[in-house]
């Protein structure tokens, strides 16, 4: 589908089936914009079926108004219990059950407030969880069902909302479901098809699509040239060339500058460090921090930003082979710092490295790197938030707020300076890996070797939120586009 929305409060054909969501023991209908008659038609209906709001209840009957065929009362159970991903589940189902229906064209009313949100947060985070929950991903299925997706989602105003006001809810709404689409797609893309050379192309296709940016690609050459001795060393094992990819937004007189790293590893075999076989498929997804800074990029293109906004995605893959890098290989960064190679499979740092000490050449003000780093901090957090590290208390906290209000959660961790001797090494400058004890917080202190001096940084380690083995509070099996919603509004409050 090009676009979910199609903004009619009052359909011109009557839709297949109106949905609406109830919390426990109160009346949805009262909160919606629909005709004095009309709104009495469907409360008449409602007591008939006798929906009581109750979790994971589904009631349908006969529409009794033109506005569509049938109405299905959803469940969502309490308000004041009602969470950001009961919501997301809830909202996924309701699409997993029009699907499943064949129902096309569906009304959809969101009249519930999560709790601990404002009506207007609540609201834009609904809108935005619907309009990627019917998300699925057969780019490689041969036979592709033809009735498998929704044409359209006509979303019911609330009381005193107009048409103009919801309007500027979907337009933003249409794009951010773009940008988590794009992310989820690439995650989603086998390590075959994406390699490093066809993410470059995919950055280039997404700047040419949208407008306003601009890509450079360093290859082979270029990245012997920057002496980007990490990314180098992670790709010696792989017939695939490693690159640089340079994706830059420049806007006249920015009144900011910003540079997002994403960690691009197309596919992570743990090189000489092998990783066990069970489970090796998943790791396509280690490019997932690459991922999230192109749905960021392309974000930021379509509001056109008046801040300085560049990407840097240093990618390659890291494979074993009668050339790939050793344990106990001392290599040397682009920051001229000198790394002993503890373990293979603890690569991502090696390529954050190179391109976090790159990233000083577009004097930034604030520098966030994303990416699925360690295993580590999917043991601290789960699947519930991100790891968020850093060197600025204020912007740890800043992020932190407004994952919680888009539903991206982060967790700040703690990034102690002695943390950094846990990488000690007789022989060069650090380790890039050390005791079992601390993983993702000794990768942190890894990178932050490389920030650039007088720079405000935070690291996302997404590596529990960024793919799901399974479907997980309404987030969809593979790729989750995780952090595309939450930087994106963050780069456009910046200047606030």
């Amino acid at each position: 589908m090009a676009d979910l929305y199609q903004l009619r409060s009052t359909p011109e054909e009557s839709l297949d089936c109106l949905y609406v969501l109830q919390c426990s023991g109160s009346d949805p209908l009262s909160k919606l914009e629909i005709p004095t008659k009309e709104k009495r038609a469907l409360k008449a209906k409602a007591k008939a079926l006798g929906p009581r709001g109750e979790p994971g209840e589904l009631i349908s009957g006969e529409c009794p108004i033109d506005m569509a065929h049938r109405i299905t009362f959803v469940g969502v159970g309490e308000e004041c219990e009602l969470s950001q991903s009961k919501l997301r589940t809830v909202l996924h189902r309701v699409m997993r059950q029009a699907t499943k229906n064949r129902e096309y064209q569906i009304g959809l009313a969101v009249p519930v407030r999560v709790h601990g949100m404002s009506e207007a947060e609540s609201r834009l985070f609904a809108l935005r969880e619907a309009a990627v929950a019917d998300y699925t991903f057969d780019h490689f299925k041969s036979k592709k069902n033809e009735f498998d997706k929704i044409d359209g989602v006509h979303i019911i105003p609330f009381s005193g909302e107009t048409e103009k006001d919801l309007d500027e809810h979907l337009q933003a709404t249409r794009m951010f479901r773009t940008s988590v689409y794009l992310a989820r797609d690439l995650s989603n893309r086998p390590g075959n098809d994406l390699t490093p050379e066809a993410l470059a192309s995919a950055a280039k296709e997404m700047a040419e699509e949208v407008g306003g940016l601009r890509v450079t690609i360093l290859g082979l050459k270029e990245l012997q040239k920057e002496k980007c001795g990490g990314i180098l060393a992670v790709s010696q094992g792989s017939a695939e060339e490693p690159k640089m990819i340079v994706i830059e937004h420049r806007p006249k007189k920015p009144k900011k500058s910003v540079v997002l790293v994403g960690k691009g590893v197309t596919f992570d075999s743990g090189g000489i460090s092998i990783k066990p076989s069970a489970g090796m498929g998943w790791m396509k997804y280690d490019m997932a921090g690459a991922a999230t800074v192109m749905g960021v990029m392309r974000t930021v293109a379509e509001l056109e930003l008046p801040i300085k906004v560049v990407g840097l995605i240093p990618t390659a893959e890291n494979m074993p082979s009668g050339t790939a890098i050793k344990p106990g290989d001392i290599i040397t960064l682009a920051s001229g710092k000198t790394v002993e190679v503890d373990n293979t499979d603890a690569e991502g740092r090696l390529l954050l490295g190179d391109a976090l000490h790159y990233s000083a050449r577009f004097n930034p003000d604030i520098v966030l790197d994303f990416a699925t780093l360690t295993g580590a901090c999917v043991v601290a957090l789960g699947h519930e938030c991100a790891g968020l590290m850093g060197n600025d208390r204020e912007l740890q906290d800043r992020l932190a707020t407004i994952g919680d209000t888009v539903g991206e959660r982060v967790w700040p961790m703690p990034l102690y300076d002695e943390y950094f001797s846990y990488l000690k090494s007789e022989w060069a400058d650090m380790k890039n890996a050390g005791s079992r004890w601390g993983g993702a917080l000794t990768a942190g202190a890894f990178l932050k070797q490389h920030i650039p001096e007088k720079v405000s940084w935070a690291h996302f380690d997404i590596a529990g939120v960024g793919y799901l083995e399974d479907e997980h509070n309404g987030q969809p099996k593979g790729g989750t586009g995780f952090g595309v919603v939450l930087v994106s509004t963050f780069l456009k409050n910046l200047l606030k």
